[in-house]
């Protein structure tokens, strides 16, 4: 977790559904916003399907700022020369729920390269490395996607015997988009990803999580993205200002609201699956650092079990 410029001292900005908002200007510059040693939490409610039924359980999506080595695409903990890290802004999204007697836990980690690279020059937020961990009581899984600038690589490691221990690769395609990552390129932190009503097909790597529910074979797809414009959505009564994302591959479609004011959280998404999720509260603090006792209140805050 990185921290940019002038010391801040560790007080949470909350977002409480239907109590407050945030306040903070139209727009801001990343560094000033995302460089002040601080993550953002945002908690949701979630409908997931599992085996044919719909699952309540809940979701965080925590994003904050990290260096990681150009080559190896691991965090940086010591003193390496500049040239060899990549400044990357990370999303941690973690998924729990149940299936009967046994829980699912599930955690899906994305790095973005903040100015980009050769493979998209001149456009920010360039996905670098997506892994994905998934736990129940059977066993579990670990897959890591590595995306360099002409070829895409994964590893999966898995419990079950008809996938096991495999890789595979992909030439890097033009206008290329990993479903994982779109939830940071929506943001729109760095400027305009796509312009309102515009509609662009890509070549996308659907999410890790979907792969492992539907046991498929690793795969590019064609797919539509849409930006739509401004529209009113309610959450808990609060109303709030969003952009509606949606995109399609294949028999899926999901549509994601993202809150047209900066920091442009995540507000809401849904799928044609029967999934879901809507935001309960969202905080910014240096999580890593409440790890006494007494600091689970910070989960009453962000309304976790």
């Amino acid at each position: 977790m990185m921290k940019i410029g002038r010391p801040v001292a560790m007080l949470a900005r909350v977002v409480m559904v239907g109590l407050m908002t945030i306040d903070v200007m139209a727009d801001e510059d990343f560094y000033d916003y995302w460089g002040d040693g601080r993550a953002e939490l945002s908690s949701y409610r979630v409908t997931q399907p599992r085996y044919g039924e719909t699952r309540e359980g809940h979701s965080v999506m925590i994003f904050v700022t990290e260096e990681i080595n150009r080559q190896s695409l691991i965090k940086v903990e010591s003193n390496q020369p500049q040239q060899e890290r990549v400044y990357t802004f990370k999303l941690n999204k973690t998924l729990k729920f149940l299936t009967g007697i046994y829980p699912y836990s599930v955690m899906t980690s994305v790095f973005s390269a903040v100015e980009g690279g050769p493979s998209e020059p001149g456009s920010p937020f360039e996905a670098r490395k997506v892994t994905l961990s998934a736990q129940e009581w059977c066993g579990h899984v670990f897959e890591e996607v590595q995306l360099r600038d002409d070829a895409i690589f994964g590893d999966l490691n898995s419990y079950f015997e008809r996938e096991g221990k495999q890789g595979w690769r992909f030439d890097r395609p033009d206008r290329f988009v990993s479903e994982d990552h779109l939830p940071i390129e929506i943001r729109e932190l760095k400027g305009l990803f796509m312009a309102s009503g515009e509609t662009r097909t890509v070549q996308m790597l659907p999410e890790l999580w979907q792969f492992r529910m539907r046991h498929k074979p690793r795969a590019l797809v064609k797919a539509t993205i849409r930006k739509g414009a401004p529209e009113s959505i309610d959450l808990d009564g609060t109303t709030y200002s969003a952009i509606p994302w949606t995109w399609n591959y294949l028999n899926r479609e999901v549509t994601m609201w993202v809150d047209a004011a900066y920091p442009r959280r995540i507000l809401q998404w849904r799928d044609n699956d029967g999934g879901e999720g809507q935001l309960l509260a969202s905080m910014r603090l240096p999580y890593w650092q409440l790890n006494d006792l007494g600091h689970e209140s910070y989960r009453q805050q962000l309304k976790l079990p």
